[in-house]
């Protein structure tokens, strides 16, 4: 009898299958349910990141626009001295949009400020900023999400889109993870 005693002792101080089987799956809701949502709320992250690259896109183009009596630039390295006087000269008269540079950092003679947050947050390796002469694709291939798209048009909507050339509308359009961002400026 002293056996049977010791025997029971042992065998009530573990868990049973069914009791960790129950754990797991517990478990696996858990991580189902949760999965999905942070997957969600990252990718609302980095469009919302996208968005601010665009806000800056859209400062940076005011700014250039205050310089030249109105107008915009045709495209992202128009310069001053391309739509104004070419006399105006150094350090304005060089500026541009990007000075060429489509991922960041950007040099000084770029409207676009250097700052932390200003890159491609899709794709940290890929263009910040780009021209994009005709319509933006209904869906993006994976290379252009996070990319802000910049577009110009003349007064009687045709594109503009050649350097050295002035604009009278442009347009900001920036892809998420798979559709165009709802944020269009101006």
């Amino acid at each position: 009898m002293n056996t049977n005693s010791k025997r029971s002792c042992f065998f009530t101080h573990g868990f049973t299958l069914i009791e960790l089987m129950v754990v797991v799956v517990i478990i696996g809701i858990l991580a189902a349910i949760a999965i999905p949502n942070y997957i969600a709320l990252r990718n609302r992250a980095l469009e919302a990141s996208v968005k601010a690259n665009m806000m800056a896109a859209q400062m940076a183009v005011e700014e250039f626009s205050t310089l030249v009596q109105g107008v915009y630039p045709g495209d992202l390295d128009t310069k001053i001295d391309d739509i104004l006087d070419p006399d105006m000269g150094p350090p304005m008269g060089e500026m541009s949009l990007a000075a060429g540079v489509r991922i960041p950092p950007f040099p000084p003679e770029a409207f676009l400020k250097p700052h932390p947050g200003l890159k491609n947050p899709f794709e940290p390796g890929n263009k910040m900023i780009e021209n994009l002469i005709t319509s933006p694709p209904p869906v993006p291939p994976p290379t252009v999400r996070g990319c802000v798209y910049y577009s110009t048009y003349m007064l009687d909507g045709t594109t503009s889109g050649t350097g050295g050339s002035a604009a009278y509308v442009y347009v900001l359009t920036a892809f998420g993870d798979t559709d165009p961002l709802t944020l269009t400026l101006p």
